[in-house]
């Protein structure tokens, strides 16, 4: 088992660390996505989409190998940074603050890679039709806040289905008990109740590992909710290149070394944290019932004035 295990670790890490090109994604509306192909030896067309119902279709070239030998790092070689957000209810300040402002600069010094974390969207009860055109529009939102898909990479999830393919394989090498450890499982289960907790809520920490280590990130900025996530992460890419990598990989076939790079945090100064405004010790959140708890992107002006004067404020600050 471990040797077959090893095989398709070294298939993914062989077809995906570096993506220098460009992948084109239009819809009909003539929204232009940049996406992302490996450079490689064996070059291959593959239609990572079909059309939905809005005849949004996606195309991608996909290297199916590279060169064995590791590129030399250099001063000139730009850091990686891997960031998703959520299609799920509305774009509100918090994910402004403490994602997307945040992008907008780090596109200028770094190879960003922002996307659409569809997947991660179907872990509780969803419409299907509301979940493709809110893909949309978190598309739109992206580009109209500022991100240059002539500078950063933005695509959707699950169009590039090695996302899924990875973390099948690194469910096999993850224990049960970390994935019972975190916080954000236990606080949402508990909410929807037992018998209407799928098994993806547990798991999902493990697709979003695969979303980092897939492009061999450097860093990857998170709000402090998502630390306990990206400890998973850096644990699972420790673990996973002990038990598969160094010289035991070497002598199975591998070209040696490690497998995955080891992410750090990037944890914005200000911002990292904005609080509903319906209750101070929560975050504003998309999944908040009450849409007077947060600001969203798109609110007219008049309806956030409205939420700012009805907002609960610290009674003790004079």
């Amino acid at each position: 088992m471990g040797r077959a295990l090893l095989s398709h670790f070294l298939i993914v890490s062989n077809s995906s660390p570096r993506l220098v090109s460009s992948l084109k994604c239009r819809s009909r509306g003539g929204l232009p996505s940049k996406y992302c192909k490996t450079p490689g030896l064996i070059r291959q067309n593959r239609n990572l989409a079909t059309h939905n119902g809005c005849g949004f279709r996606c195309y991608c070239n996909v290297s199916l190998s590279e060169p064995t030998a590791p590129v030399a790092s250099s001063s000139s070689v730009k850091k990686r940074i891997v960031s998703g957000v959520q299609p799920t209810g509305s774009i509100h300040l918090g994910n402004y603050l403490g994602a997307i402002k945040n992008w907008i600069a780090l596109q200028n010094s770094y190879e960003t890679l922002f996307f659409i974390v569809d997947l991660h969207a179907i872990t509780l009860p969803y419409d299907t039709q509301q979940l493709s055109k809110a893909t949309r529009e978190t598309a739109a939102i992206y580009l109209a806040c500022g991100i240059d898909n002539s500078k950063a990479s933005v695509f959707v999830q699950s169009h590039v289905r090695a996302h899924v393919e990875l973390m099948w394989l690194l469910s096999s090498a993850t224990p049960i008990g970390w994935l019972n450890k975190m916080i954000q499982f236990k606080e949402k289960s508990h909410k929807a109740g037992g018998e209407n907790v799928g098994v993806a809520l547990l798991t999902y920490p493990v697709l979003m590992a695969s979303d980092i280590l897939l492009y061999q990130s450097d860093f990857v900025p998170v709000g402090e909710d998502q630390k306990q996530h990206l400890e998973l992460t850096r644990e699972l890419a420790e673990r996973v290149n002990y038990l598969y990598g160094g010289r035991k990989w070497k002598k199975l076939g591998g070209r040696g070394g490690a497998i995955f790079k080891v992410p750090e945090p990037l944890i914005p100064p200000a911002g990292a944290r904005v609080m509903s405004l319906t209750d101070g010790l929560s975050k504003m959140s998309k999944s908040a019932p009450s849409d007077q708890s947060r600001i969203n992107l798109l609110d007219p002006k008049d309806v956030i004035a409205n939420k700012i004067k009805r907002c609960k404020t610290d009674s003790s600050a004079g």
